[in-house]
């Protein structure tokens, strides 16, 4: 059995969706974020940097990175197709943007919520956020563009990347303006909400 650790709205979702895609049995496990939970020597012991998710494999292996998690639990479950198979051009296509996602999107929206991650100087705060705001727009964008028609990042096949794409829209500063100037990218996140997967997770992670 897995077990996931997680939190509120965090990471932790992609892998909560994933695990539930493929029908696997896991345990979950709060970490409760506003008492720094995260913090203590037992969770540190799990993931030395303090985030969440951390993930169980039923063997007792201790990943970290919900990306990773994702695409083994996908690897782990290849018939519930959460992934095309390895060796195809369509898994090829999926690592890309599975790492875009967390290199691009993720990243820059950390420069504009945890802009003291940045610089040492208060100073420097507002033009950082600043190229962050720039450069984030500019990666929907890209992303949007790759989309198309859709409904799905890969055309007609829903995948581990339109899960990650749900979760890191939802964190946009502005995510309805985002899904407005985006429609094709808001059509993907409300086709998403309504896969069971995902629906019975949603008012835990988005109330």
């Amino acid at each position: 059995m897995y077990v996931l650790y997680w939190s509120r709205g965090c990471g932790s979702f992609a892998p909560h969706a994933a695990l539930n895609q493929v029908g696997a049995s896991y345990e979950q496990v709060v970490v409760d974020l506003d008492s720094n939970q995260e913090y203590t020597e037992e969770f540190l012991a799990r993931n030395p940097r303090a985030q969440v998710p951390v993930l169980t494999l039923p063997d007792g292996t201790i990943m970290t990175e919900s990306v990773a998690m994702m695409i083994h639990i996908a690897d782990c479950h290849p018939a519930s197709g959460l992934l095309p198979e390895v060796g195809q051009t369509e898994r090829a296509i999926a690592y890309r943007w599975l790492v875009f996602s967390v290199v691009n999107l993720y990243e820059t929206g950390c420069r504009i919520e945890d802009t003291h991650h940045y610089s040492a100087k208060r100073s420097d705060y507002e033009g950082i956020r600043a190229k962050a705001h720039h450069d984030l727009d500019r990666y929907w964008e890209i992303v949007a563009e790759a989309i198309g028609e859709g409904p799905y990042l890969l055309g007609q096949r829903y995948s581990a990347v339109d899960i990650c794409l749900l979760m890191l829209a939802q964190w946009h500063p502005e995510p309805d303006a985002l899904v407005e100037r985006h429609p094709n990218l808001g059509r993907l996140c409300d086709a998403l909400r309504k896969r069971s997967a995902i629906e019975s997770i949603w008012s835990l992670n988005f109330p």
